[in-house]
């Protein structure tokens, strides 16, 4: 049970509770055995995010321009390299909020599935199991602040932060940022005359 809701939460970019919350929830409100709940939801969200990483790594191309889409795999390139993986694993393990826009990224940049499973599973091992080792809230609870984290402001401001880290993704200039050291972003292409 654990794997599929972590699973199905983990699949989609959009902002959800956050994922150790509910497992603690399950936890406590079924009285399974914590140990399983925080491997079964490791493994749900490994799962999730090498789906997520996925079909964004299909979609992502289709909605880049040929200009964003040279300077995403100019990125994706420079990640290629082994410092470039331990700091996309070590990043993805401890995956800071937004995390759905970060994986999306991680596909958009086709960065190693096996990579985004393992650094996932990593990284929420440590996570899942702090968090229901530690909690001490009854499940009733834990119950009431999962709905204070689903409501219309919540979700519009993990859209908004998602669609911010993909826009920058595609408009940062990460040739000068990586060569020469200068943030700066990518000016929109301008159109033709005459449109």
């Amino acid at each position: 049970m654990a794997f599929g809701i972590v699973a199905a939460m983990t699949i989609t970019p959009l902002p959800l509770p956050p994922s150790w919350l509910v497992l603690t929830y399950i936890s406590l409100e079924l009285d399974a055995n914590p140990a399983g709940v925080v491997v079964a939801g490791a493994l749900g969200a490994g799962a999730g995010r090498i789906g997520l990483a996925a079909w964004t790594r299909a979609l992502g191309p289709r909605l880049m321009g040929p200009a964003a889409r040279a300077n995403v795999d100019y990125l994706a390139g420079r990640l290629r390299g082994r410092r470039g993986r331990l700091g996309t694993a070590a990043l993805l393990a401890v995956s800071p909020p937004p995390a759905g826009a970060l994986y999306t990224a991680a596909g958009v940049l086709r960065v190693n599935l096996a990579l985004i499973g393992a650094a996932t599973v990593a990284g929420r091992l440590v996570t899942y199991g702090l968090g229901v080792a530690f909690a001490s809230a009854t499940a009733d609870e834990i119950a009431d602040r999962l709905r204070d984290w689903v409501g219309p402001w919540s979700l519009a401001l993990g859209l908004a932060a998602l669609a911010i880290a993909l826009w920058l993704l595609g408009r940062i200039d990460w040739r000068a940022l990586v060569e020469r050291r200068r943030l700066r972003l990518r000016r929109a292409p301008t159109p033709p005359p005459g449109r």
